[in-house]
């Protein structure tokens, strides 16, 4: 079970267009890795301002910013191999601005107090663990692990349709807006820690293998 993560190559393939784009604009890949993270920090401010009295709707503003997230997050990586211009503290930005982004989603969903509190910091909490695991893994000598039933892509995938649906369903009456974000937080929260299990089994087979 490897999520979304499995179409990635896919994926790239339909934004080849748009990495030739920013190569002919001469856009840098450090450029679009905190592009992601600005756009993710005005999420979570949009999050955390939807819990306000008539500003619901903010909620729909979210799979944009979750699809717009994920394409950044593809190019920037495209971009740095493409031009020549990877290299080992580009990784880190990477990573780090990556984990800042989840950070500031999560807060602004948090700040909202739409959703039950605890769940929610339960779920961070376990996106961040999950996500230091794959990271120790290349630390401690093999692959960086991106696999899991609940990577970056899937936990952006949830958010940006848990978010509207609880607008809408809330906006109909059907069920209040908690309801659906406390659904998605517990998804989230049983997904990530299932992936921490499967990055595990893959870290332990990945540095077992290169001692032989």
């Amino acid at each position: 079970m490897n999520g979304i993560y499995a179409i990635k190559p896919k994926f790239q393939e339909l934004l080849k267009p748009l990495e030739a784009a920013l190569i002919s604009a001469k856009v840098k890949p450090d450029s679009v890795t905190f592009s992601a993270l600005g756009l993710s920090v005005a999420g979570g401010i949009a999050l955390a301002f939807a819990g306000r009295e008539g500003m619901l709707f903010l909620l729909c503003s979210t799979p944009l910013v979750t699809l717009l997230r994920t394409i950044l997050n593809a190019l920037d990586g495209m971009l740095a191999k493409s031009t020549g211009q990877a290299r080992p503290f580009g990784e880190v930005i990477n990573e780090f601005s990556d984990r800042l982004a989840d950070l500031a989603l999560f807060i602004g969903l948090f700040c909202s107090k739409l959703s039950n509190g605890p769940l929610l910091l339960a779920s961070l909490i376990s996106i961040l663990l999950s996500s230091y695991l794959g990271i120790l893994s290349k630390a401690a000598g093999g692959a960086r692990q991106y696999g899991g039933l609940m990577g970056k892509a899937d936990r952006m995938i949830l958010l940006g349709l848990a978010c509207p649906l609880a607008f809408f369903l809330s906006s109909f009456g059907i069920c209040s807006a908690g309801l659906i974000l406390d659904a998605f937080a517990l998804v989230v929260l049983v997904g990530s820690l299932i992936t921490i299990w499967q990055r595990a089994k893959m870290t332990y087979a990945d540095l077992e293998s290169n001692r032989q």
